[in-house]
């Protein structure tokens, strides 16, 4: 029997998976790790940490299931968006990365804006700019700390530092390379203009910017014997966390809308020509196939805000399956609490990094269970507000898909279908981004013929479905104009806040 190893190198963890020509996972295995916070709004990690993770991911998966590394045909990468691995002359990192998370960069993304204007950057990148992205990070670090700027012989993405050390072979693919905002999206190429503009120099990226598909090099035989694994086994380009979620869900042809509510949040929808929003409100991306785009509206505080209420304000060990128990007793609309999610700024569609969370419309009446239910609205609400944008970009949608810890919970799912106003499936997949490499794995090494073959073959739906409830959406659609609302009536308070060093 033939095997594909996926391997997932997120934020708080990296996770693999296991699994067969037709999608079903033997065995995951996961090990987690933290971000580092040097100064308040800086975010960094150390990739030697996603290194050592990775191979004792790689050990468990192999105990565990017990199988022969010679079924193993292929392995395949997903890896969180944004962020960049500074390589010296000797290709070893000099510093720890700079990550999605990271907001040092915030006056480095008004000078982009300045110096290349909205217009210009949509038509060339087909998105906004936003502080963690390699550019942003880059004109920071050559700013503030140019002896380091000038020590980068290489800058890359987080998965693709580990594809080099399983290869030994540096290299960069269209949907991570989206993510840096120096891709010409829709040439699928790195953009010489931009770069030129910017004076940043082209010699620091990765020659050729490869498909998401494309056999990347083969097992090092040093890594073979630190793993288990076989020496030569093929490892293929993989993709964004993102991408690879969305081909683990099946999300690979137009109509098809992932929810994906993990730490962030994000929307997910292919597109077979290259589409963007002029006003750069949310982003547009290669995909994982060939020749096809996919829009994403990302928010910052999804399951992070529930974690954030439990840990920060609660202070409960109580599981989420307890707090899902108590918000089943509360009516849709909190009794008219409403929650911004935004603790770490946000992303779509406002990009604004000053933007910070409320509670809004509290009394007397309201206890934990009604702050839980508002976080969770909160967060779908700001899905909402992104899934508003893709409505007026005309992108059709039949099918929504949850995805993501907080498709696990009933409560939020039913949440999505009554805000979105859509029936809400679920793939029986499990460890979606994990489980999308290693079905690019298998395209890569020609198990399956294309990509869209391999969902099919690998990507189930599960038979329930939930359909929204008609007297929730209308309390949802009354509520969700409160919630724009609240946002534009509190802008200029963020600002004001921020220049008299309030807050943090």
């Amino acid at each position: 029997m033939d095997y594909l190893l996926g391997i997932d190198i997120g934020t708080s963890g990296t996770k693999g998976v296991l699994m067969d020509r037709e999608g079903k996972i033997y065995v995951w295995a996961g090990r987690e790790y933290s971000i580092d916070i040097p100064q308040t709004g800086w975010a960094e990690q150390n990739p030697k940490m996603w290194w050592e993770a990775t191979i004792q991911v790689i050990r468990e998966v192999l105990k565990e299931s017990e199988v022969d590394p010679q079924q193993i045909r292929g392995i395949g990468l997903s890896g969180q968006m944004h962020g960049t691995v500074f390589l010296d002359k000797n290709l070893q990192p000099f510093r720890p990365a700079i990550i999605w998370a990271d907001h040092r960069s915030s006056s480095q993304c008004e000078f982009i804006y300045q110096k290349i204007g909205k217009e210009r950057l949509a038509e060339l990148t087909g998105n906004p700019v936003a502080t963690g992205f390699m550019c942003s990070t880059l004109l920071w670090m050559k700013e503030n700390q140019p002896e380091e700027f000038n020590q980068i012989h290489k800058v890359i993405l987080a998965k693709d530092y580990i594809r080099y050390r399983l290869t030994g072979n540096l290299g960069v693919e269209v949907t991570d390379a989206s993510s840096t905002l120096l891709l010409d999206i829709k040439r699928r190429c790195w953009s010489e203009e931009l770069l030129d503009i910017l004076s940043l120099p082209l010699k620091i990226l990765p020659e050729e910017v490869h498909e998401s598909q494309e056999v990347a090099g083969y097992l090092l035989l040093d890594v073979a014997r630190d793993t288990g694994l076989l020496e030569g086994i093929p490892v293929v380009y993989g993709g964004g966390d993102q991408s690879m979620q969305a081909v683990g869900n099946g999300v690979v042809r137009p109509g098809i809308l992932s929810s994906t509510i993990g730490t962030g949040g994000q929307l997910f929808i292919t597109l077979e020509k290259f589409t963007y929003d002029p006003k750069l409100r949310i982003h547009t991306f290669c995909h994982a196939m060939p020749n096809t785009y996919h829009l994403q509206g990302a928010i910052l505080s999804a399951g992070l805000s529930l974690k954030w209420l439990r840990e920060n304000i609660l202070h409960t060990p109580d599981s989420y399956r307890i707090f899902d128990e108590e918000v089943e007793k509360i009516r849709a609309g909190s009794e008219g609490v409403i929650f911004l999610p935004y603790l770490l700024g946000e992303r779509s569609p406002y990009m604004n990094p000053q933007a910070k969370g409320v509670f809004f419309g509290l009394s007397l009446k309201h206890h934990r269970a009604h702050l839980i239910r508002a976080v969770m609205e909160g967060v779908v609400f700001a899905l909402r507000d992104c899934l508003e944008v893709f409505k007026e970009l005309d992108v059709k949608i039949e099918r929504v898909i949850a995805s993501g810890g907080g498709a696990k919970s009933r409560v939020w799912r039913q949440i999505q279908a009554d805000i979105f106003n859509k029936e809400i499936s679920m793939t029986q997949s499990t460890e979606q981004a994990a489980k999308g490499a290693a079905t690019l794995a298998g395209v890569g090494v020609g198990i399956y013929k294309d990509t869209e073959e391999g969902c099919k073959k690998t990507v189930k739906l599960k038979e329930e479905k939930i359909k929204p409830i008609a007297e929730n959406v209308d309390i949802y659609n009354k509520q969700f104009e409160i919630y724009k609302s609240l946002y534009q009536d509190l802008k200029e308070d963020f600002k004001r806040l921020k220049r008299k060093g309030n807050i943090a």
